[in-house]
């Protein structure tokens, strides 16, 4: 699955009830009864009585229920291949994971210049599409097996390059699972210059 089809997947389920410990399948009144007492009525309130005869999902099943790869948020996190601080969402891609503790959504991309997500939202909400502001996510995720380079397109971001034992962060270009360092960012390293003849790249050590 790439990033875009996550998106487009979460926004065909917007609307879908929201009930802790749901799974995108139709919640029966053992089930109801089962997860209040397992977990409580803080996280199975009451009023999610109502929603028995209905497919309900939590954060973490939207997610599951595109992918068919099982994880509570916790396990999202931990799993993925790239964590960044929800400061710099801007360098994500589309369908990125947006994440805090206990809760995951789904980044949806920018909208008038501001950034969405796509989230089972809570009892209240559901599944819903709304700004990043209206939740406290910490980071943004990747994880290994969703595709983020749509078709020919290319992702930049920031990425620890290792050259000659000294570490550095260079802009690189993520595709086809691949990170690709811009060659004129190699002139950062010391002791080594870029160069070009015509469009061909010409790396030499100074």
């Amino acid at each position: 699955m790439t990033g875009q089809e996550l998106v487009t997947f979460a926004r065909s389920k917007l609307g879908t009830p929201y009930v802790y410990g749901m799974k995108c399948t139709v919640m029966t009144q053992a089930n109801f009864n089962y997860l209040q007492g397992q977990y409580g009525k803080k996280c199975v309130w009451d009023s999610d009585e109502n929603k028995v005869g209905k497919v309900c999902v939590d954060c973490s099943g939207l997610i599951s229920w595109a992918t068919e790869v099982v994880l509570g948020s916790a396990q999202l996190f931990d799993r993925a291949i790239k964590k960044e601080l929800i400061s710099t969402i801007k360098q994500a891609p589309p369908g990125a994971l947006v994440w805090m503790k206990g809760h995951v959504g789904i980044y949806a991309g920018m909208k008038n210049g501001v950034p969405y997500y796509i989230a089972a939202d809570g009892s209240a909400y559901g599944v819903r599409e709304v700004p990043l502001s209206k939740n406290k996510f910490t980071h943004w995720l990747l994880m290994d097996y969703i595709n983020y380079a749509e078709r020919d397109d290319e992702v930049v971001s920031k990425e620890k390059v290792i050259i000659n034992g000294q570490e550095y962060v260079m802009d690189a270009i993520r595709k086809d699972g691949y990170v690709f360092v811009k060659a004129r960012d190699l002139a950062k390293a010391p002791g080594v210059a870029v160069t070009a003849k015509g469009k061909v790249p010409v790396i030499e050590t100074k």
